[in-house]
């Protein structure tokens, strides 16, 4: 990347919300953009005939992850890859069916004594060469984000085997033998960690950090379990020069806990009130949160969803997003005019002022 470039990047209007400017309108990406509604990556997953080989393909994974730049506008790409991706070299192999199904869940403490260390550059060769050829690819005014899910939520689907809402599995695990359910999310740790260096190695501008099963988790429990890993990823990942993201589905519960994980910006969902959330995360960028079934209503609905959310971000730093990725049967249309609303908003954050102040 050339030095113009490389400034121009950093002027990025995503990069300047999570750092805690305003005044500068509000940038907008939004979870699951990379495929799912835009009708060529309906066109390659038919073409492939699986997902697996479109996550396994450098060059595959870099032309979904470009395609909501092209097709949408937004303000930010993120990887196309799956959370689950980093547990099949530690030694957790799974398929598609259609969503992950490992084939052998983790149970015991030897299964997690026998996991393998994460090596990202010798297991996950695919997955950082996408982000180089992605970051050749992209302007300069769009960073690509680098994502990983949370140790704990890992945790979840090594233990449970495949997708659930409850993760009993995991939570039985932990009532009946907390220290290899402490164990296991201790290892995982170390795999984020090395996966999401690896990733800003590469090229990734940002990293976000999605716990989506955390809303499980009482605020005792989430104190106990997955703070102390949450913290470590976090500290493990300052200092590089990029954002860090926490998206804590489901967790409006542990809102007086956030403060202590150690992130950048915040990821909050729609059952969160981004007032409330302001106050409670002083001094942070918040992204989200609109409802994503918001959606699928018509069209001045929409507009009067979003409009909610940007009124209540106004004047604080703000990255607008959905509060859990695009639905499958989305217009892309409504995405679209989605995106156009929040580019055209002009509220008290972008207009006038001093050109933003910085985040203490």
């Amino acid at each position: 990347m050339t030095e113009t470039a490389a400034v121009a990047t950093a002027d990025a209007p995503f990069l300047r919300a999570c750092r805690g400017e305003t005044g500068l309108g509000t940038p907008v990406w939004l979870m699951r953009q990379a495929g799912r509604i835009l009708p060529p990556y309906r066109q390659l997953r038919e073409q492939t005939g699986s997902i697996a080989t479109l996550f396994g393909n450098a060059e595959l994974a870099a032309q979904v992850t470009l395609m909501p730049v092209e097709m949408l506008g937004v303000d930010a790409a993120i990887l196309f890859t799956d959370l689950v991706t980093p547990l099949a070299p530690m030694g957790c192999p799974f398929e598609y069916r259609p969503g992950p199904v490992f084939t052998r869940p983790v149970r015991s403490r030897l299964e997690v004594l026998e996991l393998r260390p994460l090596e990202p550059e010798a297991h996950l060769p695919f997955v950082l060469e996408a982000i180089r050829l992605v970051r050749r690819a992209l302007p300069a005014s769009v960073p690509l984000i680098g994502y990983a899910g949370s140790p704990f939520t890992l945790a979840t689907w090594a233990v449970e085997g495949r997708g659930g809402k409850e993760w009993s599995a995991l939570r039985t695990l932990y009532y009946q033998d907390p220290g290899t359910a402490q164990l296991l999310v201790d290892r995982l740790t170390d795999a984020t960690i090395a996966f999401l260096r690896a990733q800003i190695a590469a090229g990734a501008q940002a990293v976000q950090v999605f716990d989506t099963s955390v809303g499980v988790l009482s605020p005792a429990d989430f104190r106990r379990l997955a703070l102390p890993c949450l913290q470590r990823v976090f500290a493990a990942l300052e200092g590089l020069g990029v954002p860090r993201l926490y998206f804590p589905l489901a967790g409006a519960h542990l809102m007086p806990l956030l403060p202590h994980v150690g992130a950048d910006v915040f990821s909050l969902d729609w059952r969160i009130d981004l007032g409330d959330a302001y106050a409670a995360l002083p001094g942070h960028p918040l992204q989200g949160n609109l409802d994503p079934w918001a959606l699928l209503a018509p069209p001045s609905v929409l507009a009067a969803e979003a409009l909610k959310v940007l009124r209540a971000a106004a004047g604080r730093p703000h990255v607008f997003n959905l509060g859990h990725g695009v639905l499958p049967e989305t217009p892309l249309d409504q995405v679209r005019r989605l995106i156009d609303i929040v580019h055209e908003y002009r509220g008290p954050a972008s207009a006038g002022g001093d050109g933003g102040h910085e985040r203490e």
